[in-house]
């Protein structure tokens, strides 16, 4: 059967109507796609300009993009927590000389108890040759669902995360635009014990030191005091202000 000329019309202002509405941005920030970094703790030239650049007044704080399969971030700082709150509870992936993720669940209360304490891995891997730590960090990626390179690997201050889509429960097929679950950063200058440039920051005051290498906090200034990295409290209390929202562009 043959459909008339006034339907079809019909049909597609239907059709581009819905197109519209799924198409609306989102305010706030927006992941958008952008090519595969290599995670080593060095910005080579160009490896970062397509990312989404964040800014607390004048000082970038951190670069954020993806490739379809993973989020990938750029933090001016040696190490720290990237902190989730997701469904089943808060989940902390934490970088420094090691990487170590810990995970709470949630409770009939307001309360968390901490399911998973850290778990440490890749000690000393800065030492390793290039093929190896790309290597060991691919993998530990597969493993994990996220990676990053250790302080004391590559620049100061110029730390590089993935997070794959899998391991933030992403549904890739509900439109455009996708929300990540909420998140929270907080990281600051970090360096492995017997880094040559340890001695150097040193010697420093605490006050130069916190000008020249400002800590990383994102939504706010502030770090909840029970999400603070370390030995982890065995029950925390979450107040979803201390989390942002970020969106992913799906859009090649």
């Amino acid at each position: 059967m043959r459909i008339g000329l006034p339907i079809r019309c019909s049909i597609l202002v239907c059709l581009l109507a819905c197109s519209s509405r799924q198409e609306v941005e989102p305010t706030g920030l927006i992941a958008r796609f952008g090519s595969t970094p290599t995670i080593d703790g060095v910005y080579d030239s160009g490896e970062w300009d397509d990312a989404v650049i964040v800014k607390a007044d004048t000082v970038e704080l951190f670069r954020i993009k993806h490739d379809s399969e993973n989020l990938y971030f750029a933090v001016r700082a040696g190490g720290g927590d990237l902190v989730f709150n997701m469904d089943a509870g808060v989940r902390v992936l934490h970088w420094s000389a090691q990487l170590g993720s810990a995970e709470y669940m949630k409770t009939g209360t307001s309360a968390q108890v901490l399911d998973k304490p850290f778990a440490y891995e890749l000690w000393g891997l800065q030492d390793e040759s290039p093929a190896v730590i790309h290597e060991t960090l691919a993998e530990y990626l597969a493993k994990n669902g996220w990676t990053a390179n250790i302080a004391s690997m590559g620049n100061l201050m110029q730390s590089e995360l993935a997070v794959s889509f899998e391991w933030l429960g992403l549904d890739t097929e509900s439109g455009r635009f996708v929300e990540i679950p909420s998140f929270r950063i907080g990281a600051g200058l970090m360096i492995t014990k017997g880094d040559s440039r340890g001695k150097e920051l040193l010697s420093l005051p605490r006050e130069q030191l916190k000008k020249l290498y400002p800590s990383v906090r994102w939504p706010s200034k502030s770090t909840p005091k029970d999400l603070i990295g370390g030995d982890l409290p065995d029950t925390i209390r979450v107040d979803g202000t201390d989390f942002g929202r970020i969106w992913i562009d799906l859009k090649k």
